[in-house]
C-alpha cells in the first residue's frame, strides 16, 4: 500500500514562501506557531492583545503576540538517468524511492517536482516514464552519461527547496562537485544505491568482464583472490570518498544496498 511508503521529512531551515502548507515559515499572520511580542502599534490587532506584558510594562505600552504562519515547501526529485543505474535491480529501487517520496509530499502537501536527467531533462509526469528509460538503456550499446546534469539549476528556483538526489554516484570528480555547488544553497538529501553484484559478484578464477560505470568502457580480467580484494577496496574508498564529499557541502547521504527500507528513511529525518 502506498501508505506503507510514506515517511515524515523535515528540513532545518524555516521557508519564506506564500502558498500556506505544513513547514515553518517566516511570515508573520494568523497561524499556530507563537513567534515574538511586539508593541502594538508595529500590528494594530486588538484580537491579540497580550494583556499580562502590556499591564507589567512600566511605560504602560500595549503589547500583542505574533504568530507565524506555516508554508508549504518545493520537494525535487532528481534521477540519475545514466547506464550505471540500469544495472540489476537498480530501477526497481529507484521506483520504490520516486514513488515514497511522491506519496510523502502528497501527505504534507508540498509542491512536487520530479525530473529523470539523461542526455537531456525530463520531467516526470508519470512512472512509467522512468521505466522505459531503463528498459531502453538496456538494448542500446550507447553509454547514457546523464550529461544533463551539468545543466540542473535550469529546473531549480532560487528559494530554498528540498531536493533528494537518487544515484549511484558513480560520477566523475568534476561532474560530482559542479553538481554539488549548484545545489548547495537548498537541502541536500543524496540517495544512494548500490547493487553489491557491483564488487562481489564475481568468481573466482574465471575471466569477467569488468565495466567501467564512469565511462562506459569495458575490460576483461582474470578474477584472482587478491583482483577481488582490489574490487572491493575499490568500493570501500569510494564510499569513504564520496561521504567525504557529502560532509563538505554540507549534506547526509541515504546509503541503500540492494534493498529499499521505509523504516531507515523514516529513521534518517531524525537522527542527531
Amino acid at each position: 500500500m502506498i501508505a506503507d511508503l510514506v515517511f515524515d521529512y523535515k528540513t532545518p531551515f524555516v521557508l519564506n514562501a506564500l502558498a500556506d502548507g505544513e513547514h515553518k515559515s517566516k511570515r508573520q499572520g494568523v497561524g499556530s506557531d507563537f513567534y515574538k511580542k511586539s508593541p502594538f502599534l508595529s500590528e494594530p490587532n486588538p484580537a491579540r492583545i497580550d494583556l499580562t506584558r502590556s499591564l507589567s510594562d512600566p511605560f504602560e505600552s500595549l503589547y500583542v503576540k505574533s504568530y507565524r504562519q506555516r508554508s508549504q515547501l518545493d520537494v525535487f526529485t532528481l534521477i540519475d538517468g545514466s547506464s550505471s543505474m540500469a544495472i540489476a535491480n537498480k530501477p526497481e529501487l529507484v521506483n520504490l524511492f520516486q514513488t515514497s517520496i511522491a506519496a510523502s509530499v502528497g501527505w504534507r502537501n508540498d509542491n512536487y517536482n520530479p525530473y529523470l536527467f539523461s542526455d537531456d531533462i525530463q520531467e516526470i509526469f508519470q512512472s512509467e516514464l522512468v521505466n522505459k528509460h531503463f528498459a531502453a538503456l538496456l538494448t542500446v550499446t550507447k553509454y547514457d552519461e546523464s550529461t544533463a546534469l551539468y545543466e540542473v539549476e535550469r529546473v531549480i528556483p532560487q528559494r530554498r527547496s528540498i531536493i533528494f538526489i537518487v544515484s549511484d554516484f558513480h560520477w566523475s570528480e568534476d561532474k560530482l562537485k559542479h553538481v554539488f555547488t549548484c545545489l548547495s544553497g537548498h537541502y541536500l538529501v543524496p540517495i544512494v544505491l548500490w547493487c553489491s553484484l557491483e564488487y562481489d559478484g564475481y568468481t573466482l578464477w574465471r575471466f569477467v568482464q569488468i565495466h567501467d560505470a564512469e565511462t562506459g568502457s569495458n575490460r576483461l580480467i582474470f578474477v584472482t583472490p587478491k583482483q577481488k580484494q582490489r574490487i572491493d577496496e575499490a568500493f570501500k574508498q569510494r564510499r569513504i570518498r564520496l561521504n567525504k564529499l557529502f560532509q563538505a557541502f554540507s549534506c547526509r547521504p541515504f546509503w541503500a544496498v540492494d534493498e529499499f527500507n521505509i523504516n531507515d528513511l523514516r529513521a534518517y529525518f531524525y537522527a542527531p
